[in-house]
């Protein structure tokens, strides 16, 4: 299956890569909800958390850029949805408190 075409796999990559930034970004947003503009060093980074969205728009405008050179736009997509598995796998997680 990812044997067929090479730029699967990198298409894979790009939107995985993409994917893992927008986690991050993320995370960056939920650590600033409920903070105040007294907690200084709680709101630190909070700019990438509010730009979260930038890397959804920029994959597809990547994508959209190099699909002449075979990027390819499902691919990509999966790759960049690929952080919900870790997510759900920890919603799905048994704790034994």
């Amino acid at each position: 299956l990812l044997g067929i075409n090479p730029f699967t796999a990198m298409s894979y990559a790009v939107g995985a890569a993409l994917g893992t930034a927008y986690s991050y970004g993320l995370g960056k947003f939920v650590e600033t909800i409920g903070g105040s503009a007294d907690d200084a060093e709680t709101l630190q980074g909070a700019g990438v958390g509010q730009a979260r969205f930038a890397f959804l728009i920029l994959l597809f405008v990547f994508v959209g850029k190099f699909r002449a050179f075979g990027l390819q736009e499902i691919p990509s997509i999966a790759g960049f949805f690929t952080y919900q598995i870790a997510t759900l796998s920890q919603g799905l997680k048994e704790y034994d408190d």
